[in-house]
């Protein structure tokens, strides 16, 4: 393009100068990512705890039903009558029940 008559190249920025323009582009997405971090950041957190609340506690749910059921299965496989795997597991979550009842705190006191 140097051949056309009239037409000086334009200069070009040599190594040792930086090219400002791409500083300034650096420094604007540095900027807009920071931001964009701190603004999605909790938020993608929170969304990530609420999911995989959600499915553990299904899952939970999910085992403490078929936990249950396999506890009465076997039990029932003991000698004697139906009754005695309810009375089993009855007196089992009665314990637990009691145990719990006892850790409860007043609302109203303050510690």
């Amino acid at each position: 393009m140097s051949d056309l008559p009239g037409v000086k190249p334009i200069a070009s920025a040599t190594h040792d100068e930086p090219d400002w323009t791409d500083q300034v582009t650096d420094l604007i997405v540095d900027t807009v990512d920071r931001i964009h971090d701190a603004a999605t950041g909790p938020l993608v957190s929170a969304a990530k705890g609420a999911i995989y609340g959600t499915v553990a506690g299904l899952v939970g749910s999910v085992v403490l039903v078929l936990g249950t059921i396999l506890t009465i299965r076997s039990l029932d496989l003991l000698p004697g009558n139906i009754w005695l795997p309810y009375s089993v597991l009855g007196v089992v979550l009665t314990a637990l029940g009691l145990v719990l009842w006892g850790k409860r705190t007043d609302p109203n006191e303050s510690s």
